[in-house]
């Protein structure tokens, strides 16, 4: 079975997509089966900035929304991608008549059902099942969508920028997170929350840092050590469907930070699995056994 990752966050314009689609690049770069579930269906930039706005054009490709309003499997809206080992699941938007597509309404009405669709649809798909990682992008928002991609993932990450509003929202979200795993899902774990865009006021990041250290320290949730810069090249990289790692050398500002946030994230999840193998030799039930990293 795959690692299901939720990369989750309250507030919009943090570095959440372009995170989404660097950690799994990177991961599918390193041979490991990937694929990226753009759950954010009203914007769906994730599937903007890996194979286009599927929704422009002549002829109607289905994504994820199309398969939760009508029915079907995840399997057949599957779609590899240009980069070896990087499939998606995209978010199509509209439907075929041309109307914005509304699952956070649609799973509101399901009730209990429209909680657990994405999870059950995770878990019925033969192509997710063969994957090593699956990275889910949600909506900038605590709604149902993203509750949904939390009772369906193992783990949850959290993007955070070094502005105000965003560190305001970052425990509502680390509440949510724990709320659910309380909850509903037990074994999804925290993998921790890591800065996205680094704010390039010296005065103001520092104080973001101390903050978020702090934060780390009350709630026991990890901190990443590394911090994505800002840099001007991510914004042209959605309308070329490119990467970072696409256009700079490895030593250069932003290639060099992922590069080093995603051997973080493996390493983080091998210490929460080494943990979880420890309590089952002591008799303590968990999920079943996962791939390598």
């Amino acid at each position: 079975m795959p690692r299901v990752i939720s990369v989750t966050g309250q507030k919009g314009g943090i570095g959440k997509t372009t995170s989404t689609v660097h950690i799994a690049s990177r991961l599918a770069d390193m041979g490991f089966k990937t694929c990226i579930i753009d759950f954010d269906t009203t914007q769906s930039n994730a599937t903007r900035s890996v194979i286009g706005p599927i929704w422009e054009g002549p002829e109607k490709v289905r994504g994820i929304c199309d398969v939760m309003a009508n029915g079907g499997s995840l399997d057949e809206v599957f779609y590899a991608t240009h980069r070896e080992n990087l499939f998606i699941i995209p978010s199509e938007k509209k439907d075929a008549r041309g109307a914005n597509y509304n699952i956070e309404a649609l799973l509101n009405q399901l009730g209990l059902e429209g909680f657990n669709l994405l999870k059950e649809l995770i878990e019925e798909s033969q192509e997710l099942s063969s994957c090593h990682f699956v990275l889910i992008d949600n909506a900038p928002s605590l709604g149902i969508t993203t509750v949904s991609s939390l009772l369906a993932a193992d783990y949850f990450i959290i993007p955070v920028q070094t502005s105000d509003l965003s560190m305001e929202s970052i425990g509502d979200t680390i509440t949510a997170g724990l709320k659910v795993k309380k909850m509903q899902n037990p074994y999804l774990e925290p993998l921790g929350f890591f800065v996205a865009s680094m704010d390039k006021r010296p005065k103001m990041a520092k104080k973001a840092v101390v903050e978020l250290g702090e934060l780390s320290e009350k709630t026991g949730i990890h901190f990443f050590e590394t911090m994505i810069p800002i840099s001007s090249k991510f914004g042209f990289l959605p309308r070329d469907k490119k990467t970072i790692y696409d256009i700079t050398k490895t030593s250069e500002r932003g290639h060099r930070e992922y590069l080093a946030l995603v051997d973080e994230i493996l390493e983080q999840i091998k210490e929460i699995e080494t943990n979880e193998t420890q309590n089952e030799s002591q008799g303590h039930n968990h999920k079943t056994a996962r791939r390598e990293v």
